[in-house]
């Protein structure tokens, strides 16, 4: 009996030294089976790829084995498109499981050449293909390089330019070879319209991008993905303008001239009729009248339809509910079309919501020495915790801080101060504060109202004094620090009159 132990003992010892691979089964685990753990994860059969260069997987040691998350690292690795196959294994040990991905890797790219360019560097094609040495041989991916390249070529006015694969399509090719015939340059002479009679020539040409460039060679490149995006852009203009039914074609005459084309570009108009508003109304407004709502708008009925006249009267619909506290009122824009043609009805549709009162104005300052009294910030602003929150105060407070000089204030680089606020959480929002509370003024909230807190976010100009002190303070603690020894407080030690953090 000792020695059939012993032979057992052995065995088990041979099978651990050995790791030998063990499949798990296919039926679902059982609990002591879902109860191992991950020993050691293993990724084989990689010789270019680096492991480091690779996602993170899912699968760690010390985890409990799920092979749900096993599946997923499979997919995972295949998503990389570095290999070609992952095939996972197990191997049990005395201590749990090692997981093994055994994985075959893609062939990589041994060269990239171009041949055939002569008026683009290689440098410029490599770099606007976005592939190099090394890189796996996807066919999907090389097929995409030849694809940049061509677009290329033709963004730059060689019109007539294509990129042909040579090598790289195949699973047994070692690189990618690029053909190219570029063509003839391509130049745009003269820009014209035809049929357009709302605007000039002139007037169209600043909506448009395919045009002569400066003195005929510096720009104007024809590019038929340009000439295409022209087209939608004229068809929006003629539709802001209200020409709902206006088409717009092109035409593109070729003239060969030394050494390069020449374009003549010409986009055919057909207006078609002009709609005009009918009749304005509001739908959902109970706090203002629709007389009050239309009286400074914009277009008005009998007016012909123009976009940004409507634009400009949501902004002022909006200003009119956000300057009497209903900030997050919705309010959107409905054109309406009728069955006769060239009219049709414009129609606000209007979600007020709920009104708000000012609550805390929290003042965030940022900046080396926010040294700064919150008070001389608070002073500056109209608005106070009670008030009825005013949109347009805000946006006054706002520019009245920005030239006050005491914050950096950079609008084309996104920094100046700001006063922001957020929709409350409905189960955290406060209704109809009590009006004794302090910091309402006296002034007690309809009901139905709820408080907003504000927060002023700015960061404040370094001034010559602060920064001598700053330095100077650092040059005073660096020297208490040389001269006073550091001294460790025991277990038993006292914090006299302060409680430690």
């Amino acid at each position: 009996m000792i020695g059939l132990v012993g032979v057992l003992l052995i065995s088990n010892d041979a099978f651990a030294q050995s790791k030998s691979i063990e499949p798990l089964p296919s039926t679902v685990p059982t609990a002591s089976e879902q109860d191992e753990r991950i020993v050691e994860v293993r990724i084989e059969g990689n010789e270019t790829v680096e492991i480091s260069k690779l996602p993170q997987l899912n699968t760690r040691a010390g985890q409990i084995f799920d092979p749900g998350a096993i599946e997923e690292d499979v997919r995972t690795l295949h998503r990389t498109r570095k290999f070609i196959d992952v095939l996972p294994k197990y191997v049990r040990v005395r201590e749990g499981v090692v997981v093994v991905f055994t994985v075959v890797e893609r062939p990589t790219l041994r060269y990239v050449k171009f041949v055939g360019n002569q008026r683009v560097t290689t440098r410029t094609l490599r770099k606007k293909a976005e592939i190099d040495i090394g890189d796996s041989i996807d066919t999907y991916g090389i097929e995409e390089a030849r694809r940049k390249l061509e677009s290329y070529y033709h963004e730059k006015g060689y019109d007539t330019a294509r990129v042909t694969t040579v090598e790289g399509t195949k699973s047994s090719d070692k690189g990618a070879v690029f053909l190219i015939d570029e063509g003839r340059s391509r130049k745009s002479f003269w820009t014209t319209f035809v049929g357009n009679s709302i605007a000039s020539d002139a007037r169209l040409l600043t909506q448009i991008k395919s045009k002569p460039g400066f003195f005929w060679f510096l720009g104007g490149d024809v590019d038929h993905e340009k000439i295409d995006a022209d087209v939608d852009t004229l068809t929006a203009y003629y539709r802001s303008l209200g020409f709902f039914q206006a088409r717009v074609g092109r035409e593109v005459q070729v003239i060969h001239g030394l050494g390069r084309d020449w374009a003549l570009l010409t986009f055919v108009i057909n207006e078609g009729p002009r709609y005009k508003v009918r009749n304005v109304s509001f739908l959902g407004n109970s706090r203002f009248k629709g007389e009050f709502l239309e009286r400074d708008l914009k277009l008005k009925s009998g007016e012909f339809f123009h976009q940004g006249n409507m634009n400009t009267d949501l902004g002022l619909i909006r200003d009119i509910y956000g300057g009497r506290g209903f900030v997050f009122a919705d309010i959107q824009a409905d054109p309406r079309f009728l069955e006769e043609p060239g009219e049709l009805d414009l129609v606000y549709k209007v979600a007020e919501g709920q009104r708000y009162r000012v609550g805390q104005i929290n003042v965030r300052i940022g900046g080396e020495n926010p040294h700064t009294r919150h008070s001389v910030i608070l002073n500056r602003l109209s608005l106070r915790p009670g008030d009825i929150l005013d949109i347009r105060k805000l946006r006054a407070d706002e520019r009245r801080i920005a030239s006050s000089g005491l914050f950096l204030n950079e609008p084309a680089r996104g920094e100046g101060p700001r006063i922001v606020f957020s929709k409350p959480d409905p189960s955290r929002e406060l209704i109809a504060r009590d009006p004794s509370q302090k910091g309402f003024r006296g002034q007690s909230p309809d009901d139905g109202e709820a408080v907003l807190d504000l927060v002023l976010h700015g960061e404040l100009v370094p001034s010559p004094n602060d920064q001598e002190s700053a330095k100077n303070n650092q040059e005073s603690n660096g020297e208490a620090e040389k001269s006073t020894p550091s001294v460790s407080l025991g277990k038993q030690a006292q914090w006299r009159g302060q409680s430690p953090a």
